[in-house]
């Protein structure tokens, strides 16, 4: 049975939207009630000519409108608000993550992913080795198959939505071929098989999923072949911290048609980015072995290879901020782009830097960078970061205290300036626009057309407030004089926090996956489930 949850619009609306519900005038016309979401209006009454009935019997009709215009549907009247409103259209719970929680481990790992073209189905793949495939606008559950001794890492679908492919951490480390309708398997490749397995370490160890191998950052060029990063982090038996990872181009039948290094290296490759026309990739070099680094690779940094051969092209890393950091390293923000002959890193440290694709210097931030609350450092991190337009947008952290201070572990004594912003710069550095809502930001979608953007609100360990919880749309269109405050489109609350990973379909929908937390108590509170909004 699908295990949808449906949300009655009425009393949701006033809770979920961004800004005070319209009031209809119906005189003396039919009972109901207007909603006005980004690019289309919901009405309560009676199904208007070409409407789309949600799971709450209300219904979507795609239109435009303009805050402060008289919009009669359906028998119907209401003025537009100023801002779109955010109306919830299921939740699909995704199992138990209550233990993981009350140990004070991080947000649940979830892989989303809206399937090509008109989003019909959203894929989900979860902390506790599910996979689901879920009807993208009723929250019917199409298929759910839970893969044993799994970590669904990614997951992505082909060019054509024909197959689905799921990436796990397990001590096979399978990347799977599935068909979205029953996710029976079409073929496997077993990473562990290039990278080695491990057995996750005895005891009640949270993080020993993550000593384990597995598939990182999948992504299906415009062809149809698959890049991955295969990679594995552990402690072997004489208890030495061991990396093995290596980059894959895989067919779409499941061979390996080239990998680099050609033969795995003692590194960790977690994140990459391929450029959209399918010409080259970027991804990140990392070292947490115990030993000196191998030579020859950029470690902290990145590497641009070319495609399909995956052959080097540029090598780059950047000297750390010395005193207060060891190393400048990139985790999630990184991109790439040849019609913008650029590549975009943005680094622990604070700082955001652009190159061209041969290597020179475009332009650079120091955003993030260190600055003196007192006698005290405090910094900001990038987190993720996206190529978008004739520019670049990237987030920052929660304010935080450089490793390499005296006292890295205390509590900052004030905010960063750059704290928690999403951040707009030209390809020369030159600062656009930036927003903050007060929420700790997480991840970053960017819609199929270009021209919104998606991140996410989780956990803020110095606040206690949870009504800032859920996702927040901001528009990528128009002048880059546009303020950040007018570029907000919506906000979609959620109960608890949400994880990283998230999609925003072409017609706007938004896919969280939102988790439990502990409250002031250290009781869970909340649930682990799939929320999407319109």
């Amino acid at each position: 049975m699908p295990q949808l949850l449906p949300l009655p619009l009425t009393p949701l609306l006033l809770l979920l939207s961004c800004s005070p519900r319209s009031t209809p005038s119906t005189q003396g016309g039919p009972a109901g009630a207007l909603a006005f979401v980004r690019h289309g209006v919901v009405t309560t009454g009676p199904a208007p000519d070409g409407a789309r009935t949600l799971p709450d019997g209300s219904h979507l009709v795609e239109r435009a409108w303009q805050p402060g215009e008289s919009v009669e549907l359906g028998g119907l009247s209401a003025i537009a608000p100023a801002r779109a409103e955010c109306v919830p259209l299921f939740q699909v719970d995704l199992g138990d993550v209550s233990r993981l929680v009350a140990m004070g481990g991080e947000g649940p790992d979830t892989a989303l992913a809206w399937s090509p073209g008109e989003g019909a189905r959203v894929a989900v793949g979860t902390a506790n080795g599910e996979v689901l495939v879920v009807d993208g606008w009723t929250g019917e559950v199409v298929a759910r198959r839970t893969l044993a001794e799994a970590r669904i890492r990614e997951v992505a679908w082909s060019p054509n939505g024909g197959t689905l492919y799921a990436a796990e951490q397990s001590p096979d480390a399978m990347l799977r071929a599935l068909d979205p309708d029953s996710l029976d398997e079409r073929w496997h490749l077993r990473l562990a098989d290039r990278v080695g397995s491990s057995t996750p370490p005895a005891g009640e160890d949270i993080y020993g999923v993550y000593s384990l191998p597995g598939g990182y950052s999948l992504s299906v060029l415009p062809g149809g072949d698959l890049l991955l990063a295969a990679t594995h982090a552990w402690t072997d038996a004489e208890g030495r911290h061991r990396n093995q990872s290596q980059l894959l181009r895989i067919d779409a039948r499941g061979q390996v048609a080239a990998a680099w290094p050609e033969q795995p290296a003692e590194v960790t490759l977690l994140h990459l980015r391929a450029d959209p026309d399918g010409q080259r990739v970027a991804v990140t070099v990392g070292h947490s072995a115990d030993g000196a680094a191998p030579a020859g690779l950029p470690v902290n940094g990145a590497q641009l290879l070319s495609l399909p051969a995956l052959q080097p092209v540029l090598a780059t890393q950047l000297e750390p901020l010395k005193p207060w950091f060891t190393e400048a390293s990139v985790w999630e923000a990184l991109d790439l782009s040849s019609s913008l002959d650029a590549l975009f890193m943005g680094f622990n440290d604070g700082r955001v830097r652009i190159l061209g694709l041969d290597g020179r210097l475009r332009g650079d931030a120091g955003t993030g960078a260190p600055v003196m609350a007192g006698d005290v450092p405090i910094q900001v991190g990038i987190g993720w970061g996206a190529l978008v337009g004739d520019g670049a947008v990237f987030t920052t952290s929660t304010t935080r205290i450089p490793w390499g201070a005296a006292s890295p572990d205390l509590r900052p004594p004030s905010v960063h300036p750059a704290e928690n912003t999403v951040q707009a710069i030209g390809l020369d550095g030159s600062a656009r626009w930036s927003w903050s809502g007060g929420q700790a930001l997480q991840g970053m979608s960017v819609s199929p057309d270009g021209d919104e953007l998606l991140v996410g609100a989780g956990e803020r360990a110095s606040d206690i407030r949870r009504d800032l919880y859920g996702g927040i749309v901001l528009s990528l269109e128009g002048p880059p004089e546009r303020s950040g405050a007018d570029r907000l489109q919506v906000e979609c609350s959620t109960q608890g926090p949400v994880f990283f990973r998230h999609g925003i379909a072409a017609d706007g929908r938004v896919a969280l996956a939102e988790y439990p937390y502990r409250d002031a108590q250290g009781a869970v509170v909340g649930a682990y489930r799939l929320a999407v909004f319109r």
